[in-house]
């Protein structure tokens, strides 16, 4: 299930339904670095190093080497001979980055024979000098029963906080069972993954396993694997994982019980940030406001709602350096209502905001800004007894609903994210629950007159999706729409679709932590057509609470970004994100060991 805290959803192990003061909140279990734009250096020749082989059999070896392309698209080659005989290449093969082991499987060898053999390689910046011959013997053909052939391959997916380790395992006919070993020391691999059994056969079969690793650490492994005949220990690879990109910078903390941010907003051409949450004292709800100045938080005074007992504010958006406006609910005895804030003049003040027709509650949690007198919120009312989605116009100085159409059959609705980039032009995203009880996500199209419903195609054996907040850039308009998705076993991944501006969203492909159980999107922020970055939390198979998540795509592809969590923290997440360029502010929560909840905001350069 999905659970709302206040603004957003909570990646967590269990879900159940929970209710706040304010609204009923549903538990969702459990933002690479922007184009540059730098030209490419000339490139400079490969350099490669002929290593050791491996699992030599009488007709059958593995042969490896090291290969540095340079960061330059370089082919590499093995060749080998039988000594003192003629070269035979293995096929060209093309990669790119810095340094990574290679390997090659010789097969159709002939029994008691010495073989040679080496890697070359190069690229638009000349040849590779030699890395030196390797030579084995293969053995004399006999009887004795074979142990499982194995070979260690390249790790995958590195990022700060996880890999997939790689190999492959030849059972040789007889009952295997295989693991992976790793440490931070070649002679000490200290660490390794569950024994996978049952293998058969006499095919070399491929294997990984995703583990959970410290950022900036390298790290050795191997495949290890056994049958009744013994254990067949692979080849030590290594690699290191990436360093975290984001650093955490403090943030204030008015509230005696609780602090917690929901959203964030950076001017498009300054260093400022505006960020807003709510905090806590003595079991009352205050509005946090805070200004980055591109050094340090200060604090601002956010307006209270004459009367309320409780003031939230979940979304922010500062369409100038001197106009912000923001949105969130206020409590009262009559229930929970929509509330709208305006920063103008160096303070904040509550707008005059309509009700929704009939409701009993209602709250914003969502807006999005074309201009300095033009912006739309989104959120939910509970009319009728039912959840519905909302959406108010703001036309400086004034407010005014919107018709929002909800799905056929739809048991309940509400929006969570929004973005306009022109007066005819704005998208808002959200979840509903369909006519079988089924989540699912939502997506309207505002065109300058009316909202209309667009589809989305879910995940592969999705039993459940939403989408929490969507981003767009212009020219051309194109748009990204994040959340999450839970298959059959309630197993919790990352969601991403990409709008081509007129009707058609493509679902992405989006990596989720090594070891993770439990991961969501819960903002995104898309400075250029080609960059954006998507924040969150996620929570890993090995146990523990929510971690902080950060993903970048590049125009092409989404990979992980490391981000640090608080020293001791019980729990982080993110909630709010704001790009400008290639820089990134995401802020959240964290609750520390001892149960305190504090406000939790990272910068990355």
């Amino acid at each position: 299930m999905f659970l709302r805290s206040q603004k957003r959803y909570l990646t967590c192990i269990t879900g159940l339904f929970a209710v706040s003061s304010s609204t009923v909140l549903l538990l969702f279990a459990g933002a690479a670095a922007a184009c540059s734009g730098v030209e490419p250096p000339s490139c400079e020749a490969p350099t490669v190093a002929t290593t050791s082989p491996g699992s030599v059999s009488p007709n059958t070896a593995y042969i490896y080497g090291d290969v540095d392309p340079n960061e330059c698209t370089t082919t590499y080659e093995f060749r080998y001979r039988k000594s003192g005989g003629s070269w035979s290449g293995r096929g060209p093969v093309n990669i790119t980055g810095n340094y990574q082991s290679v390997i090659d499987f010789l097969s159709s060898l002939e029994p008691s024979t010495k073989y040679e053999y080496e890697v070359t390689a190069f690229n638009s910046g000349g040849s590779a000098p030699s890395g030196g011959i390797q030579s084995f013997t293969t053995p004399a053909t006999n009887h004795v029963l074979p142990k499982p052939t194995v070979a260690t391959e390249a790790a995958t997916g590195i990022t700060s906080t996880g890999a997939t380790l790689n190999g492959s395992v030849d059972p040789e006919g007889y009952s295997t069972t295989y693991t992976f070993e790793y440490g931070t020391k070649e002679t000490e691999l200290t660490k390794s993954t569950p024994p996978v059994g049952d293998l058969t056969g006499s095919t070399a079969l491929k294997r990984e396993a995703k583990v959970s690793l410290e950022p900036g650490t390298k790290y050795y492994f191997r495949i290890s694997a056994t049958n009744q005949n013994g254990t067949s220990p692979g080849k030590v690879f290594n690699f290191t994982t990436s360093t975290d990109l984001w650093k955490i910078k403090g943030s204030l903390n008015p509230g005696t019980s609780g602090n917690y941010l929901y959203d964030v907003s950076c001017e498009p051409s300054t260093s400022v940030c505006t960020s807003v949450g709510k905090s806590t004292s003595s079991g009352v709800d205050s509005p946090i406001a805070l200004r980055w100045n591109g050094l340090s938080w200060s604090e601002q005074v956010a307006a209270k709602k004459s009367g309320a007992t409780h003031t939230r504010l979940f979304g922010v958006d500062c369409p100038s350096e001197t106009r912000c406006l923001a949105v969130g609910n206020h409590q009262s005895s009559e229930g929970a209502s929509v509330l709208s804030e305006i920063w103008n003049e160096g303070k904040w003040s509550v707008q005059t905001t309509p009700l929704p027709s009939e409701s009993t509650a209602s709250e914003f949690v969502a807006i999005g800004c074309n201009s300095t007198a033009t912006c739309t919120a989104v959120g939910s009312a509970t009319i009728g007894g039912v959840k519905t989605a909302v959406a108010e116009r703001w036309t400086s100085p004034t407010w005014a609903l919107s018709t929002i159409p909800i799905p056929e059959g739809a048991k309940s609705s509400q929006l969570d994210g929004v973005d306009c980039l022109w007066s005819n032009f704005c998208v808002a995203v959200g979840r509903y629950t369909n006519s079988s009880g089924s989540i699912k996500s939502l997506v309207e199209f505002w065109n300058g007159t009316e909202w209309s419903i667009q589809t989305v195609t879910d995940p592969v054996g999705a039993a459940q999706s939403t989408l929490l907040d969507v981003s767009c850039s212009p020219t051309p308009n194109r748009c990204t729409a994040v959340g999450g998705w839970k298959n059959s076993a309630y197993e919790q991944f990352t969601l991403a679709y990409r709008f081509n501006g007129v009707s058609t969203w493509t679902l992405q492909s989006t990596p989720n932590p090594a070891g993770s159980i439990a991961s969501v999107f819960q903002e995104v922020s898309c400075p250029t057509e080609t960059s954006c970055t998507a924040d969150g939390s996620w929570v890993s198979s090995g146990g523990g609470s929510n971690m902080t998540l950060a993903e970048s795509w590049n125009g092409t592809s989404w990979s992980i970004q490391g981000t640090p969590n608080p020293s001791g923290a019980a729990f982080s997440a993110f909630f709010g994100l704001s790009c400008r360029s290639t820089t990134c502010m995401g802020v959240g929560w964290s609750r520390n060991s001892s149960g305190v909840d504090t406000t939790l905001s990272e910068f990355r350069e």
